[in-house]
């Protein structure tokens, strides 16, 4: 009749990534690393996957990896991940794609939970105006 240990784990894994993306997003340097090895940790620790395979597979294979791999909490934190990312990438292809699918996760995950958050416009509006640039 108590919080089972899979809610607590997962509790505990949601806070993680919190803390990691309230880090990121508020651009407070506690890390001495560069950014590219910021997210390269993040993809490994968080989502057991390094950053290239996220940036070769296509947006179809990115819905499948996510429906398949990933708990339905796991894919907002992925897309905003990817979202920070792109935005950081100096190279131009790479952050078109990191954003593409930053978007594309976005929209599955609204659509998927039935919830959403208000920021998340906020989001897929950044997104846009990169994307039309």
């Amino acid at each position: 009749m108590g919080i089972r240990f899979e809610s607590n784990s997962l509790l505990n894994w949601t806070n993680e990534m919190g803390k990691f993306l309230r880090l990121l997003v508020d651009e407070q340097h506690v890390f001495d690393e560069p950014s590219s090895l910021v997210f390269d940790k993040a993809y490994g620790e968080f989502f057991k996957n390094n950053r290239d395979n996220f940036l070769k597979i296509s947006g179809i294979e990115m819905l499948q990896y996510a429906k398949e791999e990933l708990d339905v909490e796991q894919i907002r934190p992925l897309a905003l991940v990817l979202m920070h990312d792109g935005l950081r990438s100096p190279a131009k292809e790479q952050q078109h794609e990191l954003l593409s699918k930053a978007k594309l996760l976005l929209n599955y995950v609204m659509k998927e939970t039935s919830n959403f958050a208000f920021e998340d416009y906020g989001y897929l509006a950044t997104i846009d105006s990169k994307l039309s640039q």
